[in-house]
């Protein structure tokens, strides 16, 4: 168990000391932020309902809540950790991490529909070039596609496949999009 501890700890390290929250950098700080939580088995204090402690709770639902702000603070200490100085005074004070996400999304978030823009923009220019194999240009759509996926943003199979059709040049495209749909490939 140490030695998955210290091989984590050194990777949080690099994903934190490498990769500071900038404001231009928004869009990947975010993804990193929340591979940090799920290898940290966090993520459930973005997605669940944050716990208020009261009087009434019996036993258990006291130690679900202490258990909620145990790991509320843990993730709280990683994303304060992954951000810039000058950008954590907007948020260190927020209490939920969800809180801290949503507001670093208010103030970055306009970072991400540009970068969507621009891969989007890409993504349906971008055409096979001369010299490039066939291989090499359909795994170059699929990391954009990927990129934009890790923005939450999905397409369809079909989509993916007009996409990448519609980007091979004629002498591919007739032969291809022939055999393509003679053998009905998914």
């Amino acid at each position: 168990m140490k030695i998955f501890n210290m091989s984590s700890q050194m990777n949080y390290v690099i994903l934190i000391k490498d990769h500071i929250l900038t404001e231009s950098n928004y869009v990947d700080r975010r993804r990193n932020i929340k591979l940090l939580l799920t290898a940290e088995g966090l993520m459930f204090v973005i997605e669940d309902e944050e716990l208020s402690f009261l009087d009434t709770m019996d036993g258990e639902e006291k130690v679900a809540y202490e258990l909620f702000q145990q790991n509320n603070s843990k993730a709280k200490l990683l994303i304060l950790n992954s951000i810039d100085k000058t950008i954590k005074d907007s948020v260190k004070d927020l209490s939920f991490v969800k809180d801290m996400l949503e507001e670093l999304k208010k103030l970055y978030g306009r970072q991400n529909k540009h970068a969507h823009h621009q891969l989007v923009t890409l993504l349906h220019s971008t055409k096979m070039t001369p010299g490039i194999s066939l291989i090499d240009h359909v795994m170059k759509l699929y990391n954009f596609f990927q990129e934009l996926e890790a923005m939450e943003i999905s397409f369809k199979l079909n989509y993916k496949t007009n996409v990448i059709l519609y980007s091979l040049p004629q002498e591919i495209d007739k032969s291809f999009i022939c055999n393509y749909n003679m053998n009905k490939i998914p």
